[in-house]
């Protein structure tokens, strides 16, 4: 008999300094990016990427060989190295530390799917910073339990 392991990740993460730097004439060309790099992790397969000028949502499988913090540490690094040596922003392009990952049922995919491919029109009525709390809220945690920075508006 052989092992079966299938595990749903959605990844959210922030611009450095929270810097709307994420270009709408490039966005789509780097979540390309990342989708090739959950590509190349063994055993992950990319679902949803999307997001704004200031964040990124990812969702991912991953039969759990690698570990999730380790495929959002190579896709920060891949992403941001991809930015840089494009030249696409003035200033030397990074991820904030830190982020969310959280994981989902297999019956929850198709909901969260549309919500990562909503995130433009999504954000037009929501901030970062209150989305990030009612995610929080929703998996039933205190948001005074976190400190969540004071620039993530």
């Amino acid at each position: 008999m052989q092992s079966f392991s299938q595990i749903y990740i959605m990844a959210v993460f922030a611009v450095k300094y929270r810097d709307a730097v994420i270009n709408a004439l490039w966005r789509k060309k780097m979540f390309a990016v990342i989708g090739q790099t959950l590509k190349e992790i063994d055993g992950v397969m990319p679902m949803a990427i999307g997001g704004t000028d200031d964040h990124v949502h990812i969702l991912f499988s991953t039969n759990g060989l690698v570990g999730e913090a380790e495929i959002v540490r190579k896709v920060k690094s891949e992403s941001s190295l991809w930015v840089n040596n494009n030249g696409l922003t003035r200033c030397r392009f990074a991820w904030q530390r830190g982020g969310a990952r959280i994981s989902y049922s297999s019956s929850a995919v198709k909901d969260v799917i549309a919500y990562i491919n909503n995130q433009v029109e999504h954000h037009k009525n929501i901030s970062f910073r209150q989305e990030y709390e009612s995610i929080l809220v929703k998996l039933g945690k205190n948001i005074t339990d976190f400190d969540l920075p004071e620039d993530l508006v």
